[in-house]
């Protein structure tokens, strides 16, 4: 009877082995079907970028002058503007949800306006 416990026993331990083992090949697989979605993702990212830098500039130079303007009376002061960039595409669906987001983010960067000296 001991002989035959200790067969049922190496058996079982034998399945729970092969069980763990083939869990962590589970594991394994998802974690490298992850990794190679993420190396595909860094490379459309790095694609973009690259395509985007070698767009040319698509806002002329008097839109550019009175988007200057307008901030330097706003904030009052002399500037540089270092990048103009739209914050969605005019085919993008806005939902109200992200209007009021956008609302309540731009109305909390209230530029401070300079002291006038005495």
């Amino acid at each position: 009877m001991t002989g035959r416990i200790t067969q049922e026993m190496a058996a079982l331990s034998l399945a729970g082995i092969a069980i763990v083992f083939a869990v962590l090949a589970v594991i394994a697989s998802a974690v490298a079907l992850l990794k190679m979605l993420d190396d595909r993702w860094q490379r459309a990212e790095a694609r973009n970028v690259a395509q985007a830098s070698a767009r040319t500039q698509d806002i002329d130079e008097t839109t550019l002058v009175l988007l200057s303007a307008a901030a330097a009376v706003a904030v009052g002061g002399r500037f540089r503007v270092r990048r103009i960039r739209r914050l969605l595409s005019p085919l993008t669906k806005r939902t109200p949800w992200s209007a009021q987001g956008r609302l309540i983010l731009q109305g909390s960067h209230q530029p401070r306006r300079k002291r006038e000296l005495r």
